[in-house]
């Protein structure tokens, strides 16, 4: 067996390349960290506003199927939930005759990016004889 005799201690290089390998895996779980929390965030929103959506999305139903094309349904506005601002737009299209197309289009920022929710029904009309 041979004695290794000098310096007993970690070369430069070494050093550098545990502390590299060491911050990019800092790096690498603080950017995963942020990606969950970020999906957290949108899926929180999400599972607040979608009983909202359905709920409003019903409304229009009963009343286009009651009313038909001579119904007064708010088409924008906007609303505060949680301290987050929410817009919405909804509209409707005659697709054939007595058949409406109902599209609510919802729409909030999630930190840099603007989040866009939409769901869409259908209603039918039938005139009363």
């Amino acid at each position: 067996m041979m004695l290794r005799i000098g310096n007993k201690g970690f070369s430069l290089i070494e050093v550098m390349v545990a502390t590299a390998t060491l911050s990019l895996g800092t790096v690498l779980i603080y950017e995963a960290f942020f990606i969950s929390l970020d999906s957290f965030n949108y899926y929180s929103n999400y599972l607040s506003v979608i009983p909202w959506m359905d709920e409003k999305i019903w409304q229009a139903q009963d009343d286009l199927s009651k009313f038909g094309a001579l119904t007064q349904i708010g088409t924008t506005d906007e609303f505060q939930k949680a301290g987050k601002a929410f817009r919405w737009n909804l509209n409707y299209y005659p697709i054939d005759d007595g058949l409406y197309r109902i599209d609510l289009n919802l729409y909030w920022q999630e930190g840099q990016r603007k989040v866009k929710l939409l769901r869409s029904a259908y209603a039918k009309y039938e005139e009363k004889k």
